[in-house]
């Protein structure tokens, strides 16, 4: 334990020490390559160390809940937390308690600096709010306070495994809104790329300082399930250290314009050593020096924004500066089909899906079992089918042009989900995956989740009818969509929601696996039906429209092929409208095959059951009526 606090002690002096280096090192370049004064030194230095609290309370509190839900042992089947992980629950809500505070206190210090270090700006309610949307970062940090907050809250109130895990969410959202409104997502030549890869570095050390620190002070204590806790651990590890790595070397590459010998690539090349050292450490399974490294390299972000380097404040074309790229001209059938960009976020996601899957189908091989190849190939093209969507030239104009953004969304929300319910993911991780482990593993923890009642709330009908429909109406009828437009990470956002919204209005009508409120097929058909006038008629209405949606953010782009928006926005009506009702028809045909083959098989067990009993039930069936006509008589 001395050791540990000497350690501490150490790495806060360190830290300190480093952002005075620092702040003296990148002097004013950066304030007055925006063009404002520069803070006094008071300030710089206060807000790099604050950034650093920030940094790592969020790591504590993200992997801290991680770790009690699936690295520290449960009990009564995953449904309730155990005694250790009910303390490290408890432990996450201080700590969430102390990162609400620290980013509240760097709200207003980004906004003095930003603004050039007069502290007046706290005092004039209207310059204050106009500096917060200007900035960006500020409104992020203000975000991640609340749901910073929101975690402190439910971890002291929560008793649960499935309250602990709803704190998640929360905990997720407030890491990523920071990281995706901060430096990676100012505006230039790549930010798209640079975003989602900063994302995913920032979700993946959070999750590794987390679970290390836990399953470190786990193993020291001595308690129960000492190797569950380690093999857990190391595996969380194996996947967060090779995707924190390869998100801060993108990020890098992005941000260190100047070369590397700059005191921004010193910084950058360092944290890069710092998070690689502690993969290493890990794969020898000391977990306290591993945490340690993490947090190390965690901190080096706060001196990172401070090093801010000019680099990065390059002017940029109107294309660079609002989607990150230049489009190489009119779209074609052949750039719309051929490779594109890069999408980091969902193409690692669909790959991620992907492998998954097919680790699970090679698991049940090699156990001797089947799964139906079609149920694989439906998985697996839905999957393709993202990658295309978001990677290829179809992917790159969709940010930059209406007509076929719509078409993307027609994919995501529709085709893409189709397929992936025909994939029966749940039921092949429920074969897959060991039963009976004790302590509760990854199976029970599935199977507590689809039984939750925010499983059978999403899933019911008239929500996952209002949520899939009422998205496009919501969307593009409100201003939501022209405020997102700017932002990378909206357009992000938005492509998640309608996947998701997708899958939980397909999962019920054709999905193979058991959904956690079945419907008869009768009232799947009748679903189905419900929502195809909400289709026709939205995309009737964009046909229709006579004024742009997102008009100044297309206006900017000013694109030379598009000279018409507004007969650009009606093409997407068209395509919303026949891309709408296609994939309609075709889940109409499934689901009338489905309903067959179901009929044949109960036809099929009834006939079995009655060659076992001699027909009892239709013996009895039979005497009923004849008790009920003897008693008329």
């Amino acid at each position: 334990m001395a050791r540990r606090f000497l350690t501490t002690g150490a790495g806060l002096v360190l830290a300190v020490v480093a952002v005075v280096l620092v702040v003296g090192g990148v002097g004013d370049t950066p304030f007055r390559a925006l063009g404002v004064s520069t803070p006094d030194e008071g300030l710089r230095i206060a807000t790099p160390l604050v950034r650093m609290v920030v940094a790592l309370a969020a790591g504590f509190t993200l992997g801290g809940l991680v770790a009690a839900v699936a690295v520290l042992p449960g009990r009564d089947g995953g449904a309730k937390l155990s005694a250790h992980a009910y303390v490290a629950v408890r432990r996450v809500g201080l700590v969430a308690a102390v990162w609400a505070v620290a980013a509240s206190v760097l709200v207003p210090l980004t906004v003095i600096v930003g603004t050039g270090g007069d502290p007046r700006v706290l005092s004039l309610p209207d310059a204050f709010l106009a500096s917060l949307g200007a900035l960006e970062e500020p409104a992020g940090l203000l975000v991640s306070a609340v749901a910073a907050a929101v975690v402190a809250v439910m971890c002291r109130v929560t008793f649960s495994w499935r309250s602990a895990v709803g704190a998640l969410a929360p905990a997720a959202l407030a890491v990523v809104a920071p990281v995706a409104t901060g430096v990676v997502a100012s505006v230039g030549a790549g930010h798209d790329i640079a975003t989602d890869a900063a994302v995913l570095a920032a979700l993946a050390l959070a999750v590794w300082l987390g679970v290390a620190a836990t399953a470190s002070g786990h193993l020291a204590q001595g308690h129960p399930y000492a190797d569950v806790v380690r093999r857990r651990a190391r595996r969380a590890g194996l996947v967060c250290g090779p995707v924190a790595l390869a998100g801060l070397a993108i990020v890098a590459a992005y941000l260190v314009r100047d070369g590397w010998t700059t005191l921004y690539g010193w910084l950058a090349l360092a944290q890069l050593v710092l998070v690689a050292a502690a993969f290493l450490v890990h794969l020898r399974g000391a977990f306290f020096p591993t945490a340690a490294l993490v947090a190390a390299g965690t901190a080096v972000t706060g001196l990172l924004a401070a090093g801010l380097p000019p680099g990065l404040l390059r002017p940029a074309s109107a294309q660079e500066t609002l989607i990150g790229f230049e489009l190489p001209g009119p779209p074609t059938v052949l750039t719309l089909l051929a490779p594109g960009r890069f999408s980091v976020l969902l193409d690692v996601l669909a790959l991620a899906l992907a492998g998954l899957y097919v680790a699970g189908v090679l698991r049940l091989r090699r156990r001797g079992d089947t799964w139906p190849p079609g149920r694989t190939a439906a998985w697996l093209g839905g999957c393709a089918l993202l990658v295309w969507t978001t990677t290829s030239g179809f992917g790159e104009y969709a940010m930059a042009q209406f007509s076929v953004h719509m078409g993307s969304h027609m994919l995501l929300s529709m085709l893409v989900p189709i397929l992936l319910v025909l994939g029966g993911p749940v039921t092949l991780a429920l074969r897959a995956l060991p039963a009976g482990e004790e302590p509760p593993g990854p199976r029970d923890w599935l199977l507590s989740l689809i039984a939750s009642p925010v499983s059978r709330v999403l899933t019911h009908p008239v929500v996952s009818l209002v949520v899939f429909v009422g998205s496009f109406y919501a969307l593009y009828f409100s201003p939501i969509y022209e405020a997102a437009l700017p932002y990378h990470w909206a357009h992000q956002l938005m492509y998640l929601h309608f996947m998701a919204s997708g899958y939980l209005f397909f999962w019920p009508i054709i999905g193979v696996d058991r959904s956690p409120r079945p419907l008869p097929h009768v009232a799947r058909l009748a679903l189905l039906l419900a929502s195809m006038p909400f289709h026709a008629f939205f995309g009737v209405a964009l046909l229709g429209a006579d004024t742009v949606i997102g008009q100044r953010f297309y206006g900017d782009l000013a694109l030379p092929w598009v000279p018409d928006l507004l007969r650009d926005q009606s093409l997407g009506g068209g395509i919303a409208w026949a891309a709408g009702e296609v994939p309609l028809v075709v889940v109409i045909i499934a689901l009338l095959i489905q309903w067959s083959r179901h009929d044949r098989i109960e036809g099929e067990r009834h006939d079995r059951r009655a060659d076992r009993d001699g027909d009892a039930e239709l013996t009895a069936y039979n005497a009923m009526l004849a008790d009920l006509a003897r008693g008329r008589r």
